[in-house]
């Protein structure tokens, strides 16, 4: 279906959790797809949950959280914003939505529960 839409050679591409499900094989074609729209001039929208896959992929990244825009901008701009030097989006995402804490509790008990 991708292809399909990729022959009329659209300025934008709008991808839903494009990897979602995919084998190592489809990822990286789908990473490749990626790569070559966007060096031939066009743009990506895409929504994940994976924040290595944005990572990796993305020149600008777009944090949302409870459906609100909460920051937006290049991996350094988003560090920046988040006082995160050299930090992953991962670690970023979770700073900007106010979810450290959560994580790092939730982690603490799972720990202890683990332990015995």
């Amino acid at each position: 279906m991708l292809i399909a839409a990729l022959l009329h050679r659209p300025k934008l591409l709008i991808l839903d959790e494009p990897f979602s499900s995919l084998d190592v094989r489809s990822a990286k074609i789908m990473k490749d797809i990626v790569k070559i729209h966007t060096e031939n001039g066009g743009s990506v929208l895409m929504s994940t949950h994976v924040m290595e896959v944005a990572e990796g992929l993305c020149d600008r990244v777009g944090i949302i959280d409870e459906g609100k825009l909460i920051a937006e901008g290049t991996l350094d701009e988003l560090r920046s914003k988040s006082d995160r030097v050299g930090a992953n989006l991962e670690s970023i995402f979770l700073k900007l939505t106010e979810q450290e804490d959560e994580v790092a509790e939730g982690v603490s008990v799972l720990r202890e529960a683990l332990a015995d």
